[in-house]
């Protein structure tokens, strides 16, 4: 009568052994399943906009400060004044193209020539645009003119009526030699509170270390005793 458990349990286990290869492709399908699940597909690394500093620059002069203002289509925009820098994106304007950065600077163009210029903590500045774009080869009807960053300083020989006008440190400090002489090398005279100015140059390709902007000439402004250094182009009359 034993034989009987004996036998049930012998067809159970064979059974069981019988249902063994109907799970081996159970877990096949399951990882056919994750195979097939799409994984994500990996995020591209953003196009760096600014990476070949292409854009259409423009010179205003905007009150007592030249500004450079490099427009990269129409989403963003370089502010350069001197040694000071604003990158900026577009912001909602009425009229016009507005940039801003965030942080209470702006610059709103009006049409192709006006602008206005706002920086923080600072009167509202009118521009407008100048002829001459700096590095373009070109001074417009100036005999020569230079540039310099850290500080920032500016330098105009006025080619039509011989004047040379200088600005330092960012624009805070003006002089104007009404009759410099000219020699070989430059310019030198003295301005109106008897401080000795000369702006010289070297025929030399000259490169902006921060704009990466190529010159026709090296410069050389000293006011008094400080020495500025800088880049130049000479302008056809």
């Amino acid at each position: 009568m034993r034989v009987i458990p004996s036998l049930l349990a012998a067809s159970l286990g064979l059974a069981l052994s019988a249902c063994q290869p109907a799970q081996t492709p159970a877990a096949s399908n399951a990882g056919d399943d994750a195979a097939a699940t799409p994984a994500p597909a990996p995020v591209a690394a953003a196009a760096d906009g600014g990476g070949d500093g292409a854009g259409n620059q423009t010179l205003y002069r905007c009150g007592d400060l030249d500004v450079r203002a490099t427009f990269n289509g129409e989403d963003a925009a370089t502010v350069a004044i001197g040694g000071r820098s604003f990158a900026m994106s577009s912001e909602r304007a009425a009229s016009g193209a507005k940039y801003g950065d965030g942080k209470g600077n702006s610059f709103w163009t009006r049409g192709s020539e006006d602008a206005l210029l706002s920086l923080k903590g600072e009167a509202d500045r009118e521009c407008n645009a100048v002829e001459a774009t700096e590095g373009d080869g070109s001074a417009g009807n100036a005999a020569f003119r230079a540039t310099g960053n850290e500080p920032g300083w500016l330098a105009v020989v006025d080619g039509d009526t011989p004047g040379l006008q200088v600005d330092v440190d960012y624009g805070e400090r003006r002089f104007t030699v009404a009759k410099p002489t000219e020699g070989a090398d430059g310019w030198v005279g003295k301005a109106a509170d008897g401080t000795d100015i000369k702006l010289s140059f070297q025929r030399t390709t000259c490169q902006d270390g921060m704009s990466g902007e190529t010159f026709e000439a090296k410069a050389m402004l000293a006011v008094g005793t400080r020495q500025y250094h800088g880049c130049g182009n000479f302008g056809g009359k």
